[in-house]
């Protein structure tokens, strides 16, 4: 690592809320082989996910995908405890790093019985923030912790978050800084080793949960964001749970699915109901057309009554039109009300990323993932995302102006 890391979050690029616990860090010029050999991994386990690094790599899907062991999960899971302990104890030995964590640990919503410690206790979440306010809130006698005392990932993102967000470049520069940095860094490491070693979970998680969402997600990009799940799984789980790696990420990769694919809609309304409205404006039936009038009008969330079938085409109907010359005229007509919308409302940079998604003009019927996006730009998979889901808000909501 460079003794003089680039600020992680230029101003003009804070991450969105969702994204907060992937403890983001500046691009490391380190290959990843050689950041899990400094991890000091046993050498089978080290084996394991330089090859199966190697398949993705080359995109060698013909052999069988590696996959994790108990054994693998319980190292895995065990040196991420240990980083975490670390960043922990970091935090109590430098004044703002504890500020940083007491203004965490004092605005912080805890609901149900969400813990700020890790390790078994009977005490309540409120005892738990008492017990870290009043452990951070005074200059400590020693700066060493008992495992115990070592903070849920949740505390941590918030933390992390909060110091890179209000460092200095002089600040950035400091070792203590970038000793904890380094810790980051290997947490994220052991993150990507989680997700190089469950391809084979994710595909099989994303293909029962796409056939849900495949009207929002594509199978690749499903497989893509049950990624992000399985990191947010890699930094949480711990063999004490009582379950496996994969029963806990099961949970995380099909709601990550799930989440990106109802924030990826324009207007959530279901096809039933798009059916229904539109059979009772036929037949004028009044109890009918008020019935999906008023089911409409909740799921726009929208005051005005003049509701029309505009109003229930997504994005990806606009770009795949109907059949019938009927529909192929009005999704014409709203195709071009749409490009004229991304022209106006978003930026170049955003503009381009919905017309890539969405295979729209120049990139007529050729939609790409947010993985080829990503490659495109040089940028992350997580910026890109971030852009995408701006720029559906601003059209979503620029496009219930117009049309409704």
């Amino acid at each position: 690592m460079s003794a003089h890391p680039p600020h992680p979050y230029p101003d003009n690029q804070r991450p969105s809320p969702e994204l907060l616990d992937l403890l983001p860090t500046t691009p490391s010029a380190v290959p990843l082989a050689v950041r899990v050999r400094q991890l000091r991994l046993s050498p089978d386990l080290e084996k394991k996910i330089v090859r199966q690094d190697g398949r993705l790599i080359g995109g060698n899907c013909s052999e069988k995908t590696a996959a994790l062991t108990a054994e693998d999960e319980k190292e895995l899971a065990t040196e991420v405890l240990r980083l975490r302990h670390l960043f922990t104890e970091a935090l109590l030995g430098v004044p703002r790093f504890r500020q940083a964590a007491l203004t965490v640990l004092q605005n912080i919503y805890l609901f149900q019985n969400r813990k700020i410690f890790f390790g078994t206790t009977t005490a309540s979440t409120e005892s738990q923030r008492q017990e870290a306010l009043l452990l951070f809130s005074t200059s400590p006698q020693q700066t060493t912790l008992p495992l115990s005392k070592t903070f849920q990932h949740l505390i941590i993102a918030r933390v992390w978050r909060r110091i890179i967000g209000q460092a200095t470049e002089s600040e950035l520069r400091d070792p203590r800084f970038i000793a904890l940095h380094k810790v980051v860094e290997e947490l994220n490491t052991l993150r990507n080793v989680y997700m190089i070693l469950t391809t084979g979970l994710v595909k099989k998680l994303a293909t029962r949960t796409n056939s849900l969402y495949k009207e929002s997600v594509s199978y690749d990009d499903a497989v893509q964001i049950g990624g992000i799940g399985v990191a947010r799984a890699a930094y949480r789980y711990h063999q004490s749970s009582g379950v496996r790696f994969s029963t806990f990420a099961a949970h995380w990769v099909s709601r990550e699915i799930q989440r990106q694919a109802l924030a990826g809609r324009l207007i959530r309304i279901s096809t039933g109901t798009v059916e229904g409205y539109a059979r009772a404006t036929r037949m004028e039936d009044p109890a009918n057309l008020r019935k999906f009038t008023a089911i409409i009008e909740n799921a726009t969330t929208v005051d005005d009554t003049r509701i029309g079938e505009y109003a229930t085409l997504s994005l990806s109907e606009l770009v795949s039109p109907p059949a019938s010359p009927l529909g192929v005229l009005e999704a014409g007509q709203l195709r071009d009300i749409l490009l004229a919308a991304i022209t106006r409302v978003l930026s170049k940079k955003s503009g381009d990323i919905v017309r890539r998604r969405f295979g729209l003009p120049p990139y007529q019927g050729k939609e790409q993932s947010i993985l080829t996006i990503s490659q495109a730009y040089r940028v992350t998979r997580s910026s890109i995302y971030q852009l995408e889901q701006s720029a559906l808000k601003k059209l979503q909501r620029h496009l219930r102006r117009e049309l409704l």
